[in-house]
């Protein structure tokens, strides 16, 4: 089976390096997260981290693997789902609400970011303390963004593509 990526609209072979950069990248990225959540005693990895990671690592080319689209769509998906858990809803049925409404301002102010939308959801479900929930996310997702600017430095690939 032959690994394939998108490029100028046809597919193409990953190339190997490529392939061998995302596993480490991706496995680097989500060691810092871990480490920091050990140094502070949080829960910094989370499965969206996880998913974000994959696509800025695997795709950096990608328009929601920007640094816009990363930081901003996962600040986005938390700013609503925490409105909404202070309007009184929770649940499953508040976290569909939630996933939605997230989504439909983060392509309003261009910076879709689909593992974004899993950050609702899991707020919904879990309701986290804000004050310390909203500052690990942030830092998880900017270091992400950094883990993955070093690695394309590293390699003499341009990553991000674009910050705004």
């Amino acid at each position: 089976m032959r690994l394939i990526r998108e490029s100028g609209g046809g597919k193409v072979p990953a190339r190997p390096a490529r392939v061998a950069s995302a596993a480490v990248t991706t496995s680097f990225g989500l060691a810092v997260l871990v480490a920091v959540g050990t140094l502070t005693n949080q829960t910094v990895l989370i499965p969206p981290l996880a998913a974000t990671t994959a696509i800025i690592t695997a795709t950096p080319e990608s328009p929601v693997a920007q640094p816009r689209h990363v930081i901003g769509g996962h600040m986005l998906s938390c700013l609503v789902s925490f409105v909404i858990l202070t309007l009184g809803w929770h649940g499953p049925w508040a976290a569909a609400v939630a996933c939605g409404a997230a989504c439909g301002l983060a392509l309003l102010v261009k910076a879709a970011h689909p593992p974004a939308m899993a950050t609702a959801v899991m707020i919904m479900l879990t309701d986290p303390p804000a004050d310390r929930f909203v500052p690990l996310l942030a830092v998880g997702a900017l270091l992400l963004v950094l883990v993955q600017m070093l690695s394309s430095r590293l390699q003499r690939e341009v990553y991000p593509t674009s910050w705004w």
